[in-house]
This record gives C-alpha cells, structure tokens and sequence, in this order.
C-alpha cells in the first residue's frame, strides 16, 4: 500500500460546505426546482444512489431570513443538506459521503443551478 494510499484509507468521509451568495430568487423559493436540483446532484454529478426521495418543506416564517425550504436526501454513503434562506437568497448546502466525489464538479454545479453570484466553499476531510 502507497503512503497516498494508506492516507485515504484513513478518512471516513468528505464533507463539503456551500454557501452560495446572491442565488436566483425564483430558484431557491421554488420547490420543484430543488427537487429537480438534489435528484441532479445525487444521480449525475455526485454519482450516487439516493436512498428514497428527497424531502423539502418550507418553514421558518417568523424571520426573513430563515424563511425558506429546507430539503434533506439520504444517500447510501450518507447524504445531502440544504437550507434555503428567501431573506437573504442563499443557500446553504452540506455534502457528506464515505465515498470520494469531485468537490469542484459539485461547486461549479450548484453555482451554476442557482445562478449564484458567488459560493464560499469549506472540503473538510473526516477521520
């Protein structure tokens, strides 16, 4: 076994953080479109088999910016998280899985769905 190898047997898990900034309006306050989203991130850019459907429900009313859907879709190796803020249209996103995935596909991706002006990105290696 290489030591690169012997690394990457180390690690549980990546996780990725989104922050995506300055998101289309409609996008994110639609809840066909992020269905359509986490079905298309899970099967085509994440290569993963989703584990039943996604959820999403809308909630948070009482404040603007917590106002939006959130929406989680289990994944076999763990799954994907998002929440949608209409206040401040953003979306805050959490990719978990024990199986390697392309953060950068994935960055590129999302910014694009949303047509977010600019994304924050936080790849935290688990052990």
């Amino acid at each position: 076994m290489s030591e690169s190898d012997a690394e990457t047997s180390s690690i549980f898990g990546w996780e990725l953080n989104l922050d995506l900034y300055r998101c289309n309006p409609a996008k994110i306050r639609s809840r066909e479109v992020i269905i359509a989203f986490v079905i298309q991130l899970c099967d085509d850019v994440l290569e993963m088999k989703r584990f039943g459907e996604p959820w999403a429900e809308r909630f948070g009313l009482d404040r603007a910016e917590t106002s939006g859907y959130s929406v989680v879709q289990m994944i076999e190796t763990s799954s994907v998280v998002g929440h949608f803020s209409e206040g401040k249209n953003t979306v805050y996103l959490d990719i978990f899985s024990c199986r390697p995935y392309d953060q950068t596909a994935v960055c590129e991706f999302c910014q694009r769905y949303f047509e977010a002006e600019s994304v924050t990105e936080h790849f935290i290696e688990r052990k």
